[in-house]
């Protein structure tokens, strides 16, 4: 029997310590490696240069901004900080990790019929995982369940947890140089691709409850002295309800509508490179086109 217990003891104790090792070494290469999301891009940069705008917000931003073109058009110099399937707890972590490294005059934050989400994206609080010791990224996660102090606390168990998104084939490909040149672009990533199906997008979500998430933005940017707007992206023959969005929030542009023609579409809800620099063009005439 003691034999038995002392074996078990040994056995979870080695369990234990490769856990640790192996927590550290995955952590360290998400902190130190090739950028395998925009986190790590923003974590790393050295330029501390104020900008005049940051874009925030989902896929929807990701793929439908181009910095490029608003910095050759009118000069001003910003960054897409837009991620896939991000929600306003993804977005609000991600604004304070880049203000930690430069000031913006300015923020646009995309908002469309996903506004009265109130927790994380079980999508895009993933690549938050491996940064999750830190406080100042825990703080935006651990009030929405007891399941963000296992990632924090437990050993290694957020990189088993998420091994499709954080496992050995990503820190390794991270390991290796393999990463996304976010500067090269700003931030914004092309979709390439034309919808296949001509129809109506009728989403089943609504607009109807003021989101105290939104507040705490505007709160947040006004005491670090930045303007916010609010817009919503392109849909394609978009038929659903968010009127209410120009109630909720101040300074709102509503763009849900301003492109029509298919060919600028990947899917219902993203535009191509094609359409994303038609709808920059728009959004310059929009924001930019008065400015000195």
């Amino acid at each position: 029997m003691r034999s038995f217990l002392k074996y078990t003891f040994l056995l979870l104790g080695f369990t234990l310590l490769v856990m640790i090792v192996l927590d550290l070494v995955f952590t360290t290469i998400y902190h130190t490696g090739a950028y395998r999301s925009k986190i790590m891009w923003v974590r790393d940069m050295e330029d501390t240069t104020a900008v005049d705008y940051v874009l925030l917000g989902s896929s929807r931003v990701n793929y439908g901004l181009q910095p490029e073109l608003i910095e050759a058009k009118t000069g001003k110099k910003g960054y897409n900080l837009g991620m896939n399937a991000t929600n306003m707890v993804e977005t609000m972590a991600l604004l304070e990790e880049f203000l930690n490294i430069r000031k913006a005059a300015k923020v646009y934050v995309q908002v469309d019929i996903q506004y009265e989400n109130k927790t994380p994206d079980p999508v895009g609080e993933i690549p938050w995982m491996p940064f999750l010791h830190e406080e100042s990224v825990y703080k935006h996660f651990k009030g929405y369940g007891d399941q963000y102090s296992t990632y924090r606390y437990v050993p290694f168990y957020r990189y088993q947890k998420f091994a499709t998104r954080l496992g050995a084939r990503e820190a390794v490909a991270s390991l290796l140089g393999s990463g996304y040149a976010y500067e090269n672009s700003r931030g914004y990533m092309p979709l390439f691709g034309t919808i296949a199906e001509d129809k109506d997008f009728v989403p089943e979500q609504t607009v109807t409850t003021k989101n105290s998430l939104y507040i705490e933005l505007i709160r947040f940017c006004k005491k670090k002295g930045i303007e916010v707007r609010f817009f919503t992206s392109p849909y394609y023959r978009f038929q659903g309800n968010i009127e209410k969005l120009g109630t909720f929030l101040p300074n709102y542009t509503n763009f849900s509508d301003s492109v029509a023609k298919r060919k600028y579409f990947s899917d219902q809800v993203h535009l191509n490179t094609e359409g994303a620099r038609f709808f920059t063009e728009i959004f310059i005439e929009t924001y930019f086109s008065e400015q000195p």
